[in-house]
């Protein structure tokens, strides 16, 4: 970045703060940017004060103005150097007021340490010392012309349309609880059992993906024999641990009816064959009129798990996790 010039106003308050501005000055110094202070410059030379002033304000990238009540009385009654900076700095307010930096030190009511001429501009307030960094990084923003906070694009308007003006009708069995009528179709099962297959074979392959960035000794292979249809084998140290086949469709008892199979081991499978299985989850109609899942063979584990990642969950904490610990 560009090196930038500033020159700090303000008041011999007292000791402690001649030495806080000093120390502001060095802190700016710091990071690239050439602060100075009357201190610094009468400290080398003879020097007329009154010309310090005229060309520090007049020569430098901005003026640094630290604002506190002593400050404030003095520039309204034209007190001193610092009423003589502020008629000097009157112009600049008017003409090019980006020049001038307010920062405000100041532990009583704020109003008190802003001059007449200055009431109603900001100043980035150094009031609590336990938050110097955050305002002094919004020092450094100013000075740099760096913003603080991004400021998002303009985007599209949005399709407004007005309101209408009639009021909703109300009618007098409005508090009454009606009946839901919706009626769940075959077709309404299947559907649901299908998406619910597919969102399984996807949770198990993202659950696997998972302990396998955790543990580097762990692989996975997932086999799609046909759209309704997966074999998932696991190995720890590429040894094969345990694995399982899922599938959408009927098995032997099932009276025609489809749900998601689950057979579990490590045997060479019958694919052909799918009526030997260890799980068999069905679709239930709760009472609210949707559909939900259920394992029918889950003997002691969670009754409870009705949602395809619920119960693959369920299938890996009890038939799957023991195998490769």
């Amino acid at each position: 970045m560009e090196q930038k010039t500033a020159f700090i106003n303000y008041s011999w308050d007292s000791e402690e703060h001649k030495q806080w501005v000093m120390d502001l000055a060095n802190h700016l110094r710091r990071n690239k940017v050439d602060a100075k202070i009357d201190r610094f410059i009468t400290q080398s030379s003879t020097t007329n004060l009154n010309a310090m002033m005229i060309t520090n304000i007049k020569n430098n990238d901005f003026v640094i103005v630290v604002l506190t009540e002593r400050f404030a009385e003095k520039a309204d009654n034209l007190q001193g150097g610092v009423g003589f900076e502020t008629v000097l700095s009157l112009p600049f307010l008017m003409e090019s007021p980006e020049k001038l930096i307010f920062i405000l030190r100041h532990q009583g009511s704020f109003k008190d340490a802003f001059p007449f001429h200055l009431k109603g501009y900001y100043a980035i307030d150094f009031s609590d010392n336990k938050k110097f960094d955050d305002s002094f990084q919004e020092l450094l923003h100013r000075i740099y012309g760096v913003p603080l906070f991004v400021m998002e694009p303009l985007g599209t308007a949005p399709e407004l349309k007005p309101r209408s003006s009639n009021k909703p009708t109300t009618s007098m069995f409005s508090d009454m609880e009606f009946p839901n009528l919706r009626r769940i179709t075959e077709k309404d099962k299947q559907d649901f059992l299908r998406e619910s297959y597919g969102e399984m074979v996807g949770l198990f392959t993202e659950l696997f993906s998972a302990i396998k960035s955790a543990n580097h000794n762990f692989d996975y292979t997932v086999e799609t024999l046909s759209p309704t249809k997966s074999i998932f084998l696991l190995y720890t140290d590429g040894e094969t641990r345990t694995g399982f086949k899922i599938w959408h469709g009927t098995v032997f008892g099932s009276f025609g009816h489809n749900s998601i199979n689950l057979l579990y081991g490590t045997r060479q499978w019958d694919f052909s064959s799918d009526n030997s299985y260890n799980e068999s989850i069905s679709c239930e109609i709760a009472e609210n009129k949707e559909l939900k899942l259920k394992m029918t063979m889950n003997m002691y584990g969670n009754k409870n798990s009705d949602t395809p990642e619920k119960i693959v969950k369920e299938i890996w904490k009890n038939n799957l996790s023991h195998h490769i610990r």
